[in-house]
């Protein structure tokens, strides 16, 4: 006699994959999400980075400026005539009708010098080799003075070929009192061979 069975078998559902859609979404959101931060925090870094390094190159080209001006206000009160003639060993010019640059590079014969960080206002010569060792966090700097005058030899302001600064804009011709000026030119090297210029007017 065969045997009858009550149980019910239930309908087998079919799977549509819906999780694993969902799966696959959430997953490529993530990982845009992850390339997205990877990206910004790449871009803070960057922007730190050159906040750095303009930081450090405006600190070195400091250093400079204030070596050359220093050399150049205690010239002029021991010395003042030396200001008339050139001065190669102390990258000074009387004249400023040549460029001192060319491109990212100096410009051939002008009388540059290393601001040297450790032997207070002495001038180095132009050597590459010197300049790797004395450099500052990494930043060789150098500077030349021009003085803003088209021939060399001593001035008056009354036959100077030479850019003046009154020192008294309001004040009568007759009573007047001109200063002679200067360009300093800073040439920083710095990290990862960047260059920069930097140029001030002093009087």
């Amino acid at each position: 006699m065969p045997i009858s069975s009550n149980i019910k078998q239930e309908p087998v559902l079919k799977q549509t994959g819906l999780v694993l859609l969902i799966a696959l979404i959430v997953l490529v959101v993530m990982t845009l999400g992850s390339i997205a931060l990877v990206r910004s925090m790449i871009a803070s870094n960057q922007l730190a980075n050159n906040l750095a390094l303009r930081q450090g190159t405006t600190a070195a080209a400091d250093v400079a400026l204030e070596k050359a001006r220093y050399w150049l206000v205690a010239t002029s009160i021991r010395q003042p005539r030396t200001l008339d003639q050139e001065s190669r060993a102390n990258g000074y010019s009387p004249i400023n009708i040549d460029t001192p640059v060319e491109g990212n590079n100096w410009a051939a014969g002008v009388a540059w010098v290393w601001a040297n960080p450790n032997a207070g206002n002495t001038a180095l010569t132009q050597n590459t080799e010197i300049a790797k060792t004395s450099n500052a966090n990494g930043y060789s700097v150098a500077y030349f003075i021009q003085r803003n005058c088209k021939t060399a030899g001593r001035k008056t302001p009354n036959d100077s070929a030479c850019d003046l600064q009154k020192m008294s804009p309001s004040a009568q011709e007759s009573k007047s009192i001109y200063q002679m000026t200067y360009q300093i030119t800073v040439r920083v090297q710095g990290p990862k061979d960047t260059v920069s210029f930097y140029q001030s007017t002093l009087y």
